[in-house]
C-alpha cells in the first residue's frame, strides 16, 4: 500500500461501481461532508452551479478529498484564489494518498513550466478534435446500417472498429464540462457518467494503484498488480482475457440509457432487416469494438509491461 495509511474502503466489495468507490473515499478521506484540498476543508455548495468545468464534478465529489483532481485540472492559479473564499477549517486527519504535491516537487515544478507555455489561452477542444469525434460517430452509424442491410459481418467488423474509435474520441469529451459529444461514448453500451468516476476521477488520478477502480473492477478475474500468481493462473488468464475484453461493453448494459439503442434502431429501420438479424449484427459490431478498445486500452496503453504498477520493483 505505497503512500496509503489505510486500505481503500469498498475496494474488495463483491460488486464494484463508481458510486461505491466514491462512498469508500467519503469514508476514508476525512472531508467531513465537505470538499477537501490538501489539508484544508472547503464548502463550495454555493459555487457548484457556477463552476466553469460543470456542476457534475463537484456534485460527484462532495465529501471526498479532491486534491488530485483540483491540482491536475487547474493549470493557472485562478482556481486557488477562488477556492480560498470557501475555506471552512483544517482537516483533522492526514490524506490517504501517495501524492504530496510539494511546491518544489516534480509535479508542481512541471505544472509551473506547463503554465508558462500554455498561459491562459485554453478555450476548449480544438476544431480538429471535434471533427475527428464527429467523423467517427457518423461513420459508425453509416457502417452499422450498411452491415445490417447486407448481412455483411466484414462490414460489421469495420463498424465495430469505428465504434471503438468513437468511444476513444468521446473519452476526451467526458473529461470536460457537460457536452453532447461525451454521449457518443454511450453508443458502446458504457456510461459516460460512470466513466467520469472510474476513469477520470479514479484511473487518471491514481493510475495503477490501489485507489484505481479500473484495477479492482476486474479483480480477481484479471489481476494487473504484481501480486504472486500461479503459473496456471497466468496461462489461463491469457486464454480467457480476450473473451472478457469482448464483453466489456455488454457487461455495462445494466447501467445504460437509451443512447446505445440508437445503433440497433437505425440498423433495423434503415437496414431493412428483421429483429433477430439486426440484433445479431449489432452484437457482432459491439463485440469487435469492445475487444479492440479493451486490447488497446489495457494491453497497449494502461497495463503495458513497461508501465508502472503499484508494488513494482524500483
Amino acid at each position: 500500500m505505497y503512500g496509503l495509511w489505510k486500505y481503500p474502503t469498498n475496494r474488495d466489495a463483491p460488486l464494484k461501481s463508481g458510486i461505491l468507490w466514491l462512498e469508500g473515499k467519503r469514508e476514508d478521506d476525512g472531508a467531513e461532508g465537505l470538499w477537501r484540498v490538501h489539508d484544508d476543508l472547503y464548502d463550495v455548495s454555493t459555487f457548484v452551479d457556477k463552476h466553469p468545468g460543470g456542476a457534475d464534478w463537484l456534485k460527484l465529489t462532495k465529501g471526498t478529498d479532491i486534491t488530485e483532481a483540483f491540482e491536475s485540472h487547474h493549470i493557472t492559479n485562478h482556481a486557488d484564489y477562488t477556492l480560498k473564499k470557501f475555506f471552512v477549517r483544517k482537516a483533522t486527519t492526514r490524506r490517504n494518498s501517495p501524492y504530496t504535491f510539494e511546491e518544489d516537487g516534480f509535479y508542481k515544478t512541471l505544472k509551473r513550466r506547463a503554465r508558462e507555455i500554455l498561459g491562459n489561452d485554453y478555450s476548449g477542444p480544438s476544431s480538429r478534435s471535434i471533427l475527428i469525434a464527429d467523423f467517427f460517430f457518423i461513420t459508425t452509424l453509416l457502417l452499422s446500417v450498411l452491415a445490417a442491410h447486407g448481412g455483411d459481418f466484414l462490414l460489421g467488423s469495420l463498424a465495430g472498429v469505428f465504434l471503438c474509435y468513437t468511444a476513444i474520441s468521446a473519452h476526451n469529451f467526458f473529461h470536460q464540462k457537460d457536452n453532447f459529444r461525451m454521449y457518443y461514448f454511450d453508443l458502446s453500451l458504457m456510461s459516460s457518467r460512470d466513466w467520469r468516476i472510474s476513469h477520470a476521477l479514479s484511473h487518471h488520478l491514481y493510475p495503477n494503484t490501489l485507489l484505481d477502480l479500473e484495477i479492482s473492477l476486474f479483480e480477481p478475474v484479471i489481476q494487473w498488480l504484481p501480486t504472486k500468481k500461479s503459473l496456471g493462473y497466468k496461462i489461463i488468464s491469457w486464454i480467457y482475457s480476450p473473451i472478457v475484453y469482448s464483453f466489456v461493453f455488454f457487461s455495462q448494459a445494466v447501467i445504460r440509457d437509451a443512447t446505445p439503442l440508437i445503433l440497433p434502431s437505425l440498423m433495423m429501420v434503415f437496414g431493412k432487416t428483421g429483429v433477430l438479424d439486426t440484433l445479431l449484427m449489432w452484437a457482432w459490431i459491439v463485440l469487435v469494438g469492445s475487444f479492440l478498445l479493451a486490447a488497446i486500452g489495457f494491453n497497449a496503453g494502461h497495463h503495458h509491461p513497461g508501465v508502472f504498477h503499484d508494488g513494482d520493483a524500483p
